[in-house]
């Protein structure tokens, strides 16, 4: 039996989109499986992982701040782990939150999707967190028990080759799949908008530092200096780092953008499509972000894209083709793209076209779904 691991089930983000289209494609293939996760809130997850909710199992955390609260803690969920593991055959880590839990995997075979390498290595969008006591405790931790991980797999070669610098091992480069947006746009109603000097902007992830929201402020700002009437919807959860979300909306009102700049949170379905669908170009300037899903999903409802040059999504796009690159804080670039985009419909339409059927190179059974289920059968029992 393969158990799917995951920090959170509470948040639609891209690794759990990541997870919940490999656990779907493994119950088409009839294989025996289940999911474990620290924390579930079930209606602010992906629809559908309700189907698998008799499959989930919930270990628990520690919410103490209390640092020897939170080690005693992990002793008794090492122990918990343990006996759920005990009919499994391979274990499929998603991204960070196990590693101070790998004790309770030995004698298993455990592949590591590593989206991120965890925080306390300070690489990546991690890199200007502080080096504390606790943190050198956690890698020496890690460093101690990586041999528990058979394999370890990645999104992007950039963090194949951190993985090779931390611990010495190899990865298998996994590109992440591409879901299409299934919305038709009016790119006639963009125009319309465009001629009145008038835009409506898109941006999404979870809010986290590494989002670069700053910046998409201080471009807002820039555009209404420059007479044009922008509006920028911003999806994401706004649980996890709050006191970002804080910082955010502080800028926007110092700014006096209030009217111009909507923090939408988290949304349903039906919301994310009617907010794309509205869309005149979306915005992604995250810096160091490992992948990007919400770049393909803009792309494949014809959406130009305009995505910073250290997001990993890059890997597969091609500038000036398929999408825009850009130096993620580089406000006046940024600017004068969009300015371009509304002031070009030919410009604008060779983007548009060529980023819409983009997905089509990339579906998650075969980019992600086929080749991680293969690796993962070799050592399912």
């Amino acid at each position: 039996m393969i158990a799917y691991l995951i920090n959170e089930l509470g948040v639609r983000g891209g690794t759990h989109k990541q997870l919940l289209k490999l656990v779907e494609y493994t119950e088409q293939q009839g294989r025996e499986f289940c999911i474990i996760t620290k924390t579930a809130e079930w209606d602010k997850a992906y629809a559908g992982f309700m189907k698998y909710k008799d499959k989930t199992y919930i270990v628990g955390e520690e919410s103490s701040d209390n640092k020897w609260r939170k080690i005693v803690y992990l002793f008794y969920t090492v122990c918990k782990l343990r006996k759920l593991l005990k009919n499994v055959d391979v274990i499929n880590i998603h991204d960070c939150g196990y590693e101070m839990l790998f004790p309770a995997f030995i004698g298993k075979k455990v592949i590591w999707q590593v989206n991120d390498l965890p925080p306390c290595f300070r690489v990546g969008n991690s890199k200007d967190i502080p080096n504390t006591f606790w943190s050198r405790l956690k890698i020496r931790h890690i460093l101690l028990f990586i041999g528990v991980i058979t394999k370890f797999t990645v999104n992007v070669s950039k963090n194949k080759e951190r993985i090779k610098k931390f611990f010495h091992r190899d990865a298998d480069v996994l590109y992440c799949g591409i879901e299409p947006i299934k919305i038709s746009r009016n790119i006639d109603d963009t125009f319309r908008r465009f001629e009145k000097k008038k835009i409506h902007i898109l941006s999404s992830g979870v809010f986290f530092p590494y989002r670069n929201y700053e910046t998409q402020v201080l471009v807002m700002k820039e555009l209404i200096s420059q007479g044009i009437n922008a509006h920028l919807n911003i999806i994401g959860s706004c649980s996890l780092a709050p006191e970002y979300v804080v910082k955010i909306k502080k800028m926007i009102t110092d700014n006096h953008l209030d009217g111009n700049i909507t923090i939408c949170g988290q949304v349903d379905e039906s919301e994310f499509e009617r907010i794309h669908q509205n869309a005149d170009v979306f915005i992604f300037v995250n810096i160091d972000q490992s992948w990007g899903l919400a770049v393909f999903e803009a792309m494949s409802c014809g959406l130009p894209v305009i995505v910073s040059n250290s997001v990993g999504a890059t890997e597969i796009l091609h500038n000036n083709k398929d999408s825009l690159f850009v130096e993620p804080t580089d406000v006046n670039s940024i600017t004068k793209i969009i300015i371009q985009l509304m002031q070009d419909k030919d410009y604008y339409r060779k983007i548009s076209y060529v980023a819409k059927d983009f997905y089509q190179g990339y579906t998650w059974e075969k980019a992600y779904c086929v080749p991680m289920l293969e690796l993962l059968s070799k050592y399912d029992k």
